[in-house]
């Protein structure tokens, strides 16, 4: 059986990811706001590479999640929980498949549902807005959601603690939504004012 041609953007991605790191432990603000540019474009590649023009896909259990073998936007329900969504992302990501992992959680008493996201050692939870029809969520409630979560992570950024604070609290939540290009944007501004106050 011939391998599985990998997406051109998961070595970028590995790369990339080491820079980040590389810079961030070494302060090097000029060279991480470069790997961070790197990162968010071969991010964006799986993103678009996920939006296959196929529906949202519903797993609401791990044995459909290992029946999974092609990308596109997953949404996991209960009675998964964000901690089985985390599992199941890692697992496509190791398989080198271009998927976007979200999970959500029982209805609120305010009919709002509740998007969870896990990061690197955080948990981003947002409500928005029921989809139209549960059973099949479309694709822009779905892109809807993720920018919601984005944006919710920039809104609770103390913006009076240090730029290097600021920076740390950015870069943790990053896996948590590793598509929302606002969550990069920020980074790289914080970056530069870094920069800034080393010259």
């Amino acid at each position: 059986m011939p391998r599985k041609k990998t997406d051109p953007w998961f070595k970028k991605e590995s790369i990339s990811s080491g820079k980040v790191e590389a810079a961030r432990s070494s302060e090097n603000w000029e060279k991480l706001t470069s790997s961070l540019e790197e990162l968010s474009d071969a991010r964006q590649s799986m993103y678009e590479a996920a939006k296959n023009g196929k529906r949202v896909q519903i797993i609401n259990s791990m044995e459909l999640a290992d029946e999974v073998s092609s990308g596109g936007r997953y949404l996991i329900r209960p009675p998964l929980v964000g901690r089985d969504a985390g599992i199941i992302s890692n697992s496509l990501h190791a398989n080198n498949i271009s998927a976007i992992v979200l999970c959500r959680e029982p209805t609120t008493s305010l009919g709002l549902c509740p998007i969870v996201s896990l990061g690197s050692g955080v948990m981003v939870r947002v409500q928005i807005e029921e989809p139209a029809n549960a059973e099949k969520p479309t694709c822009a409630w779905f892109d809807h959601a993720i920018d919601e979560l984005g944006d919710h992570v920039l809104s609770k950024m103390n913006t009076q603690s240090t730029p290097l604070r600021q920076l740390d609290y950015v870069l943790a939540h990053i896996p948590a939504v590793p598509t929302h290009a606002g969550l990069y944007k920020a980074a790289i501004v914080l970056c530069q004012t870094l920069q800034a106050k080393t010259v």
